[in-house]
């Protein structure tokens, strides 16, 4: 017998329940739960630029050059963190392969295009460039800088996808990460949204368990919350197609979280998305 079969059976002799598994979790820093650096639809994979100016006057601007990460990129990007998370509490890097991480989402990695889509994927996150006002100097406690990042400064990708690629994580990623600025994840319910092509689903569930926070309810206009999360276009619509669109992307998105980032949610009659967190 193994020693979780001999501990097993030690707390059935007892007559205690069965111990429970540790809920696997994936780390996701700070910033990225906040800022939306994919796309979420396939005809918006070609946007290059997105800029989110916030009610106090502070702003947030992302440039990518090849077009915005696609709908499997999250998934991508949750792969490499959860496998590589103590390495980067002592390294820059993580490493493996692209099979590995295609395999874990269930993409096929032996198709003849997996593999192309892989890499064009990545060298969209790694063509992504940050700037924001929003960091708050932990000095001063105001926000008095402009800082300028990337999720990734180097990769070096096999030129074989069971080949070991190595990814570098830039330093203000890291430092927030290894400074406890995260959130941490359920990782088979991450990677359940990331193998259903749920883009926004996934980052609506980690920018909701940032925003809620230890309180129990999070109130956000709806015109607001939709600037928030990289939606400002829908939200500049006219109200009849405003709630077109609410309710054929937003709300199926809330519904596959709730219960998960929030407990339930409720749009009130003045316009207010409110999150309720028990």
């Amino acid at each position: 017998m193994t020693n979780k079969e001999v501990n097993a059976a030690i707390r059935e002799s007892l007559g205690l329940p069965p111990k429970s598994e540790p809920q696997p979790t994936v780390p996701q820093e700070g910033h990225i739960c906040d800022f939306p650096i994919w796309s979420y639809s396939k005809k918006r994979s070609t946007l290059t630029k997105l800029t989110i100016t916030y009610e106090d006057g502070s702003f947030f601007q992302l440039e990518a050059p090849k077009g915005l990460p696609g709908v499997s990129s999250p998934g991508y990007l949750d792969i490499l963190l959860y496998f590589g998370q103590r390495d980067l509490f002592r390294q820059n890097y993580i490493e493996i392969s692209a099979y590995s991480v295609m395999k874990h989402l269930q993409i096929d990695p032996e198709h003849g295009s997996s593999y192309q889509n892989f890499v064009r994927d990545m060298e969209r996150n790694f063509a992504l460039m940050m700037k924001t006002d929003r960091f708050i100097d932990p000095v001063t406690k105001q926000r008095t800088y402009v800082t300028y990042f990337r999720v990734l400064d180097t990769m070096k990708l096999a030129k074989t996808r069971k080949g070991t690629s190595r990814f570098y994580f830039n330093q203000v990623f890291l430092e927030s990460l290894r400074s406890g600025y995260l959130k941490r994840l359920d990782f088979d319910f991450c990677l359940y949204l990331d193998r259903e092509t749920q883009p926004l689903a996934r980052f609506l569930y980690a920018h909701l368990l940032k925003r809620i926070g230890q309180k129990s309810v999070y109130t956000r206009r709806l015109t607001g919350f939709l600037n928030d999360i990289g939606l400002g276009y829908v939200a500049k619509l006219e109200t009849k197609r405003l709630n077109e669109m609410v309710k054929r992307s937003l709300i199926p998105a809330l519904d596959l979280v709730k219960g998960q980032a929030v407990s339930h949610y409720e749009i009130d009659g003045d316009g207010n998305l409110v999150f309720f967190h028990t």
